[in-house]
């Protein structure tokens, strides 16, 4: 096993993540989980691609994932500046796009426009990965949650993906889904605990951030399975890290910080701060993030993108409103997690 090894070294190196004000766990406990999925999902996928007809170009996502992991290696093991990060992320991206040319070429009649240029693709394109990575970097703040979160939305792509014949994303989306599952049973270990870390949330946000752009871009044109409302349900399969990381960078803004600082204001914070374990939260916002998938293919699939995108607004600005410290939080908790914030771990 790969994993057990790394905690091992991790261990005799002295490699781990430091609890701090933001922590929930009070013991030092290795990050590098990141370096067992990259390289199960990099071999895996190299050696699955030579067995399935697929197209010549899709070997080259691997570069991408390789700068997104050594930068995201060093920030576990030194921390690096988050615009530093934010600049591999661009770098990554843009190659991506640029050697598959897989993007957003077409809006579905958002603000009546269909098809659109090429630059105007790439650039809306490498801003969607963007964000997705980091809101899926942003939301691995406790045991369980990037791991839960990314293998149902893994499995919605490739679920569909599988149906649509597309076996190359079918077949990333199941070996994402095999190694998080193998991360997942050490990530919730007492004794054998491991965290994903930058190294790992990074390569799993760029995939899933992949998986949903080529959903978006194989409903362009008509299929046997046409969704003629792609975008919405691609953002809707993402709501849960899309929806708390506008929230979160917006009252940051608002509030005259960077977007990048850190608090604690994510909704697994607040979960937490109420009194459940992590598997709890974790549960619960899986849950919700299984259920949201449901709601958005059986009732946003055959609306138009522009009412549909309407009521996403509605829905963030309600969540928005909802989703607050003073309201969600219970005053006795949220004494107990101010006296308790230095010693608790909460990415």
């Amino acid at each position: 096993m790969v994993i057990p090894a790394i905690i091992r070294v991790s261990h005799e190196k002295h490699l781990f993540d430091e609890p701090n004000d933001r922590s929930s766990h009070v013991q030092k406990t290795p990050s590098l989980g990141g370096v067992a999925l990259f390289a199960s999902i990099a071999i895996t996928y190299l050696v699955a691609i030579q067995n399935i007809g697929v197209q010549a170009n899709v070997h080259t996502i691997i570069p991408s994932l390789v700068i997104l992991f050594f930068i995201g290696l060093k920030d576990d093991i030194l921390v690096i500046d988050p615009y530093k990060k934010l600049l591999a992320q661009i770098i990554a991206s843009g190659l991506f796009i640029y050697m598959t040319d897989i993007r957003i070429s077409n809006l579905y009649g958002l603000f009546t426009a269909y098809e659109i240029p090429y630059m105007p693709s790439f650039v809306i394109t490498l801003f969607v990965m963007i964000v997705i990575v980091n809101a899926y970097n942003l939301i691995d703040g406790i045991d369980g949650l990037a791991a839960g979160i990314g293998i149902i939305v893994a499995l919605s792509f490739g679920t569909y993906f599988y149906l649509a014949e597309v076996y190359w994303a079918y077949s990333l989306a199941l070996i994402l889904t095999g190694a998080l599952l193998a991360f997942l049973r050490f990530n919730f270990s007492r004794k054998k605990k491991i965290f994903m870390g930058d190294s790992g949330s990074l390569v799993v946000g760029f995939i899933l951030a992949l998986l949903a752009i080529k959903f978006i871009q194989f409903n362009e044109f008509a299929n046997s399975l046409h969704v003629p409302n792609a975008p919405t349900i691609a953002i809707l399969v993402l709501a849960v890290p899309l929806f708390d990381t506008l929230r979160v960078f917006t009252q940051r803004i608002a509030s005259g910080m960077s977007p990048f600082s850190a608090d604690r204001n994510h909704i697994h914070h607040f979960i937490i701060d109420n009194g459940a374990s992590h598997m709890q939260a974790t549960f619960f916002l899986s849950l919700s993030t299984l259920a949201v998938v449901g709601f958005s293919f059986y009732f946003f699939r055959s609306a138009s993108v522009s009412y549909s995108f309407a009521v996403l607004i509605l829905l963030f600005f309600a969540y928005s409103i909802i989703i607050r410290r003073s309201v969600v939080v219970r005053k006795p908790y949220m004494k107990e997690s101010v006296l308790q914030g230095k010693s608790r771990k909460v990415a």
